[in-house]
């Protein structure tokens, strides 16, 4: 259950909740304070609330504070002249961008994930866990069982991982690279489920507490493991093709200076001499001996 204002973000009394007309259509809870501002614009969200979801809510306040801001006659705009955005526009907190924890909440709502009040504190950890880039694609609550601690699996389009917000401070966390998984297990019990994550040389088993769990999650995610493991493969085909193409011109390179014809020292020492005399009359210059020099030295 919800325990913050979906809209607001401020903690949900008792009296927020007491008649359970607050409840959104994605599993969002609004404070009395929000529900009213909400109603006053839309009289029809007074019988119907649970048919909307937070998206639509916050559309119908942004456009209402929008509309409310209509200029007045000093305020329309002339040419030549700068028009002040009003302040209450610019710094209105409905119409402010979501933050990262509300993406991350609206991900986990359109999942339809089933999670306790246990887990907000790993639910809100996600903010530093997670990359801005990263999607969750799936996500469950359960006991990793290596260690036996509970938490929440989460996977993105890149990685599964498993967090655990410890009571007495601190995070534990562990993560399963897709393109690592070599393959997946899933099975049902009467109340939970297993899934089993197999990467070379090593196993997670995951125990979430619910029955469809594991397999919501395996078919969440399966797609997305096989195309990352194409993906890896083809990086490494690319890696090793690289690598064939230096090894080849390394013996190339080998091979050309190994076929450098070598010749007599004293006809190079010879030549060597006739060209200090030419640096000193002063027809070659210091660069063009010295590279004349380089080449005489190469076939020694």
């Amino acid at each position: 259950m919800n325990t913050d204002c979906a809209l607001c973000g401020s903690p949900l009394t008792s009296m927020d909740t007491l008649l359970g007309e607050n409840k959104l259509s994605d599993g969002g809870a609004l404070c009395n304070k929000c529900l009213n501002k909400a109603t006053n614009i839309n009289k029809d969200l007074v019988s119907d609330l649970t048919n909307y979801s937070l998206i639509q809510i916050r559309d119908i306040v942004v456009k209402e504070s929008i509309q409310a801001e209509e200029p007045t006659e000093e305020e329309i705009p002339v040419p030549g002249r700068v028009t002040e955005i009003p302040e209450s526009v610019l710094f209105n907190s409905t119409i402010e961008a979501p933050s990262r924890i509300d993406e991350i909440k609206d991900q986990i709502a359109a999942l339809n994930a089933k999670l306790s009040i246990f887990v907000n504190s790993e639910v809100n950890e996600l903010v530093n866990v997670l990359d801005k880039s990263e999607k969750i694609i799936a996500i469950a609550e359960g006991k990793y069982l290596y260690n036996n601690l509970e938490g929440i699996l989460v996977s993105t389009e890149r990685r599964v991982v498993f967090v655990d917000k410890k009571f007495f401070g601190g995070v534990f966390e562990n993560e399963f690279p897709l393109c690592k998984i070599t393959s997946m297990q899933h099975s049902s019990g009467l109340l939970s489920s297993e899934l089993k994550l197999f990467t070379e040389g090593f196993k997670g088993e995951f125990k979430l507490y619910s029955r469809s769990a594991a397999k919501v999650f395996y078919d969440a995610i399966q797609n997305n493991v096989y195309t990352s493991q194409q993906q890896q493969q083809q990086q490494q085909q690319q890696q090793q093709q690289v690598q064939s193409v230096q090894q080849t011109q390394t013996q190339t390179q080998k091979q050309q200076n190994s076929s450098v014809k070598k010749e007599d020292p004293a006809l190079i020492f010879d030549k060597l001499e006739k060209l200090g005399k030419l640096r000193e009359s002063g027809i070659l210059t210091d660069e063009e001996f010295a590279e004349q020099k380089k080449k005489l030295l190469d076939k020694l």
